[in-house]
Formats: structure tokens, sequence, C-alpha cells
């Protein structure tokens, strides 16, 4: 029979299987749930970066092809105006249209949300499964 503890229980009983597993339990949740958090935080982080980024890229863009598109079409005021902002104006459509798709491409290809969380609770209960199995 089990040699009792301090408290005058026998060691290595039911009761203190169960805290162990318990206490095991709760620290996997502590740590899963800080890793939850931290990606959280970081995916938000990166979303604020990419949408600020992408807000000064649109700007600047814009920016650039209207003065350089009345360059353009200053260029040929006099000789060719309307075969000039013709000219500008299917530039910035096919620009429009390139951009949409590189878009398009982007958004249908994601990161996986929380991946490495969930990849860390898929081997927690295999080691589990195979612990409960012995």
């Amino acid at each position: 029979m089990d040699e009792p503890d301090e408290s005058g229980r026998p060691a290595g009983g039911l009761v203190d299987s169960l805290r162990a597993l318990i206490a095991t339990l709760v620290g996997l949740a502590h740590t899963r749930l800080e890793r939850f958090g931290t990606e959280v935080e970081e995916e938000l982080r990166r979303v604020v970066a990419l949408l600020l980024g992408g807000l000064a890229v649109l700007a600047l863009a814009s920016l650039s092809l209207l003065f350089s598109g009345l360059v353009v079409i200053a260029a040929y005021w006099e000789t060719h105006r309307l075969a000039a902002a013709m000219g500008v104006a299917l530039a910035f459509i096919a620009l429009t249209a390139a951009a949409g798709l590189i878009v398009r491409a982007q958004t249908r290809r994601r990161s996986r949300l929380l991946g490495s969380t969930l990849d860390e609770l898929e081997r927690d209960l295999e080691l589990l499964d195979r612990e409960i199995s012995r």
C-alpha cells in the first residue's frame, strides 16, 4: 500500500492524480489562451499596417497618375488634345483593371487565422488521446 504523506492520506492517490491532471489542463489552457491573444494582437497590427500602407499608396498613386495624365494632355493640347485625353483615360482603365485583378488574387490567397494556436491545440488533443488510451 502507498505510504502516507504529511497530511495522513496515501501518497499518489486518486485525488492527487486528479489534482495534477486538472493543474496540467489549466496550465495548457492558460498557455493556449496567451498564444491566442498574441496571435490576435499580431494579426490586428498587421491589418492596421496594411490598411495604412494601402491608403498611402492609393493617395500617392492617384496624385501621380492625375498629374502624369495632365502632363500628357498638356503636351498634346494644340495638336491632338482629344486623342491624348482618350489615351490617358484608357491607360487609367487598364491600370485599374490590373490592380483589381491583383487585389482579387490576394484576397483568395489568405493566411489561416490563428493557425499556430489551432495546430498546438490539435497536438494537445493527440497527446491527451494517447495518454487516455494507455
